[in-house]
């Protein structure tokens, strides 16, 4: 039976609960040698810090509602059971970047998991100026492999529509339809703007044909596109990493989706940490244009490595004939440019969202001076805008359209 869980409950389910109890305690030890604490600042779900002298693990548990309101906010519960699988599915995938899952229960609603004490938000870590030299070899991996693994590409068509209806996370997918591709693109109570920020240049592209219809297309197709199983909320906030290793967390936003939706959330965040670096922090500021660049050349290159080793491997009687597998390349290189069109499209929702939604960026909203904040806002808003409503031919010039409208 479901109950919600605070640090005394918890040492109660973990002595009823042989799997967990044996992960960190020794048969004969009582359970009062457990030390529990919060330590989860999400807005959805409470997470606590479990540690023994055997063991420290993460215990992540959804309640009803959303946490950062309360209960006037209801909130399935379901949402936990589709993070468990999701883990688990990415974990198979991609052992090495995803952390390992000690217990799970459905029933309530929690999940046990690999402790990375050791690692930190990247984030946080970007915003103090830390370089990570693996970073984007890591990501382009987990992007590469999940979304081809779990695609048509890879899949049967039976299992892959098992899968979509196995991953049916229809409220989480109300909230990005909501917060992401509408409440931004109107006068809607939930949205939160810097109040040194021009309002008229808010109120200037919410009323900007090309710019409106553009993002409509693109809320249609994370609507309607299910490509491959997204994480849904790959942002820096949902990585964890040290100078080895990197971790991707926190897939309660998974579902089926269109696969741009994924890399283009995690490059507007770099784009918008990008924005936020001052003139003077120039070594920094290379290094997350590197990490824009590489990010999408490194996951295009292995994408389509992928499409092509498969496809060598299974010998489909449609591409059996001399130039079945130049002619197949073909097909990889125009699936890779629409997806590359449908990142950049994404990339700019995630930016216009950050600046006027109700979910900003440290990187960002950190900047105390107001104004200088406001500057910055107003660049990334510009840049967006050009961006959702024009044509690219490769990152390259992506990156030098984000250089022009870097005005400080």
């Amino acid at each position: 039976m479901y109950k919600i869980l605070n640090n005394d409950l918890i040492k109660e389910y973990i002595d009823e609960t042989l799997e967990i109890r044996s992960i960190l305690l020794d048969s004969n030890e009582s359970i009062d040698k457990i030390e529990v604490s919060e330590i989860g600042d999400g807005n959805l779900n409470f997470v606590y810090m479990v540690k023994s002298s055997k063991k420290s693990v993460i215990l992540k548990q959804a309640v009803p509602f959303l946490r950062c309101v309360g209960e006037e906010y209801p909130l399935s519960r379901i949402r936990m059971s589709f993070e468990i699988e999701a883990l688990k599915a990415e974990k198979e995938i991609c052992h090495d970047l995803v952390p390992e899952i000690f217990y799970s229960s459905h029933d309530m609603s929690l999940v046990v998991m690999q402790n990375l004490d050791n690692h930190k938000i990247l984030r946080g870590e970007m915003i103090e100026r830390k370089i990570f030299p693996h970073l984007s070899e890591h990501i382009s991996d987990f992007l590469a492999d999940t979304l081809f693994y779990t695609s048509d590409f890879y899949l049967s068509s039976t299992q892959k529509k098992e899968n979509v209806k196995k991953f049916n996370n229809t409220e989480l997918c109300k909230i990005t339809e909501d917060f992401i591709f509408t409440h931004p693109y109107e006068d809607n109570d939930t949205n939160e703007y810097n109040p040194k920020l021009d309002i008229k240049l808010v109120k200037a592209f919410r009323q900007d044909a090309d710019i409106k219809v553009a993002v409509a297309n693109m809320r249609y197709k994370f609507m309607s596109e299910a490509q491959a199983l997204l994480h849904g909320d790959l942002h820096s906030g949902s990585i964890m990493l040290n100078e080895k290793e990197t971790f991707v967390i926190d897939p309660e936003f998974a579902f089926y989706g269109p696969m741009g939706f994924d890399i283009g959330i995690y490059i507007a965040n770099l784009a918008m940490s990008y924005f936020s670096i001052q003139d003077k922090e120039t070594k920094y500021k290379n290094y997350v244009k590197g990490m824009i660049l590489d990010t999408w050349k490194l996951f295009a290159s292995k994408f389509k490595t992928n499409m092509l080793n498969h496809e060598k491997e299974q010998k489909s009687l449609q591409w059996d004939y001399p130039d079945g597998l130049k002619h197949f390349e073909q097909f990889a290189d125009d699936f890779i440019k629409k997806l590359f069109d449908d990142t950049i499209g994404f990339m700019s929702c995630e930016m216009f969202r950050r600046t006027v939604g109700l979910a900003k960026v440290a990187d960002v909203a950190g900047i105390e001076d107001l104004n200088a904040r406001a500057n910055i806002e107003a660049n990334i808003l510009a840049c967006a805008s050009k961006l959702i409503t024009s044509k690219y031919k490769n990152i390259d010039e992506v990156m030098t359209e984000i250089q022009k409208h870097d005005k400080q």
